[in-house]
């Protein structure tokens, strides 16, 4: 069953229900005529990683972690032997040669068809 949230013009009840947050405020582009203002440029101390910025040595590790995964995974893997292999090419050879033999015979009828057409 879905929750209803209260409007916005009623309060907390003290019953768990909390008001939604507000929308944050949009800013406006400045006018042609008025100057934007300027940002103080940050100090050499004041600045940090961005947000969500990753570290060099948290990508290796999760490079080797997905590398791990990858060989734990092929090792799952039921590989055929020899004898299944050769029978799995030898029917994509077959269906691939009886495809192109009817294209090939198709391809041949439309093209007197046409010929006499045209």
């Amino acid at each position: 069953m879905a929750r209803i949230r209260p409007a916005k013009t009623q309060t907390d009840t003290g019953k768990g229900v909390t008001p939604p947050p507000s929308a944050p405020a949009r800013r406006r582009p400045p006018n042609r005529n008025q100057r934007a203002p300027s940002r103080p440029r940050p100090t050499q101390q004041a600045r940090t990683a961005k947000a969500g910025s990753v570290t060099k040595a948290v990508q290796v590790h999760r490079a080797s972690r997905f590398l791990s995964e990858v060989v734990a995974e092929l090792r799952k893997v039921s590989w055929p032997d020899r004898q299944a292999l050769f029978q799995a090419t030898a029917v994509v050879i077959i269906c691939v040669a009886v495809v192109a033999t009817y294209l090939g015979v198709l391809d041949a009828i439309f093209r007197r068809f046409v010929d006499a057409v045209f």
